[in-house]
């Protein structure tokens, strides 16, 4: 067993034993630590063995929340519903089963585990202080991922670098560019050497979202920043303005031109040229299966049911395979885009509510953008700016992947829980700190009477 090896067991092990003496935030810690780390991709992992490390720390984390008592001022996971319906998203799939494709059953346990996890997040992100802590480490797990970039040999795009689920090269672009606005967050709000080591990684996980040469990644990268630039509060605006100024022009003098190159071949799949880019037009001609697909199976097939039926709706000159898979009897074609993932999967239930869910999380933000103690706060409104804007570049970049089980949009969405409960919490305690200033203060009067006079602080 490598060093690093070793080194990885025994931080497992005390993040578990820190987690089991009533810290359970250390197995938040430990379980993201895993994420990124995964030992079964990388080298010193290889001798390890296979104890399912992230499953091992979220168990152990779930239980030391189920034997602490709740906080008083703790509402429901389950008043959200958002929250809400994600679970009722799930449960559908349950009732899938019967009829569901056979690779359904990996997507039902995998979404299953999501909903655990957005309870874990919900009740440990209950502080601007653990708000801080988690942005942190997520972008210190996407530094991780950009030193891998870094180091990655030959020509192309960037494959298996990523963990579980980010191991393909869009996927890895949208999930580090989430990791690039939460920096801008710590960048703008943190304070010493933190703020100095965020702004030091930033170059590297912009190279890394370069390499992969995702187009949906820079769309949703673009997006995300106007929706950060418009969710921020507004003292920062001008600062953010430079900086990105200072980005843009850095991109521009240092990104390879394949990169650009790659990037004006967004609009050729609607473009009626012998110039077209296969791999645009094929996400057409895939919409146009689904669609089919749907009206085939309204009630859908279960998770990844594009894949599944793909043989009987696209030529072979649409699928791909494996080097030693016969084409025609093989091959296949994953879906590239997560909404219409959505309809053929999980049929009409499962569009509605995948876009009840998004008008939900739309109102969430509404109300976080609205609120004036959410606005005023620079803690509160930097990291609410960029779970916004992470939001809106997963939501973009998901046009053209299938982000269904991408792990860091739940994150996003227990987050965004999070925040509005810490400014609902925030609301509360302004408010009865503005009514103990209107309580009446006794004074004594000549006549030796007390009398009561109102002192105003907040209007």
């Amino acid at each position: 067993m490598s060093l690093t090896g070793v080194a990885f067991v025994i931080s497992y092990l005390y993040g578990l034993f820190r987690t089991l003496t009533n810290h359970a935030f250390w197995g938040l810690y430990t379980y993201i630590a895993v994420f990124y780390l995964h030992p079964p991709m990388r080298w010193w992992g290889q001798d390890l063995p296979d104890l399912r490390w992230s499953l091992t720390a979220a168990v152990v984390t779930l239980l030391t929340l189920l034997g602490t008592a709740r906080r008083p001022d703790g509402a429901a996971w389950t008043a959200y519903p958002a929250v809400k319906i994600i679970i009722a998203y799930v449960a559908w799939m349950w009732i899938q089963y019967p009829w569901a494709n056979p690779d359904h059953l990996d997507g039902l346990i995998l979404l299953s585990k999501y909903v655990v996890l957005i309870y874990i997040v919900y009740r440990l992100v209950d502080s601007e202080r653990a708000l801080k802590q988690f942005a942190f480490a997520h972008v210190l797990g996407c530094f991780y991922f950009g030193l891998l970039a870094l180091d990655a040999s030959g020509e192309g795009r960037l494959e298996l670098i990523g963990g579980p689920g980010v191991n393909d090269s869009n996927t890895l672009g949208m999930h580090v560019t989430t990791g690039i606005f939460f920096a801008g967050s710590l960048v703008l709000a943190g304070r010493g050497w933190q703020r100095w080591a965020v702004l030091a990684m930033v170059p590297v996980l912009a190279n890394c979202v370069v390499q992969t040469e995702s187009r949906g990644a820079f769309l949703g990268a673009v997006v995300g920043g106007f929706v950060y630039f418009l969710s921020s509060p507004r003292r920062h605006r001008g600062v953010i303005i430079g900086l990105g100024t200072l980005c843009v022009f850095a991109l521009l003098a240092y990104t390879p031109m394949t990169y650009w190159q790659r990037m004006s071949t967004i609009d050729k799949g609607i473009e009626n040229t012998q110039e077209r880019d296969k791999s645009a037009e094929s996400r057409l001609v895939l919409i146009k299966a689904q669609w089919e697909m749907f009206k085939d199976h309204p009630l859908g097939l279960g998770f990844n049911s594009t894949a599944y039926l793909s043989r009987r709706y696209l030529g072979t000159e649409w699928l791909t395979a494996a080097r030693n898979e016969d084409i025609e009897t093989q091959g296949a074609r994953a879906s590239h885009n997560t909404l219409m993932s959505t309809l053929v999967d999980q049929g009409l239930p499962g569009i509605v509510l995948a876009l009840g869910a998004v008008i939900a999380i739309f109102r969430m933000a509404r109300e976080l953008n609205r609120n004036r103690l959410a606005t005023d706060n620079t803690t509160l409104g930097v990291y609410r700016a960029a779970i916004c804007s992470s939001l809106a570049s997963i939501f973009v970049s998901g046009m053209f992947t299938n982000y269904l089980k991408a792990e860091v949009q739940l994150w996003m969405i227990a987050l965004l829980v999070a925040c509005v409960h810490i400014m609902r919490l925030n609301t509360v305690a302004a408010a009865a700190r503005a009514r103990s200033s209107d309580l009446p203060s006794p004074t004594m009067t000549s006549a030796g009477h007390f009398e009561h006079r109102h002192t105003r602080v907040l209007e």
